[in-house]
């Protein structure tokens, strides 16, 4: 089974920009609920949830436009 995810540049730059602590729990939800399939919303404070939406809605959008790159050549 090979799944792509696509982190673009823009993601890794909104999630250098925040604060440590949020940096770190960031990286951890990304990894959580896009490599391992758990939902991680409810670990999050409401200003969390808010930022790892955007990033979650950016990194869905970059990999379905790989994907589609990807199929339109093959």
């Amino acid at each position: 089974m090979c799944k792509t995810i696509v982190i673009s540049d823009d993601v890794i730059n909104t999630i250098n920009s925040l604060k440590d602590e949020d940096r770190i729990i960031m990286s951890a939800a990304i990894a959580g609920e896009l490599i391992c399939g758990k939902s991680v919303e409810q670990n999050l404070n409401s200003m969390q949830r808010i930022i790892f939406s955007i990033i979650r809605n950016s990194v869905q959008r970059s990999t379905a436009n790989y994907i589609s790159a990807v199929q339109a050549t093959a």
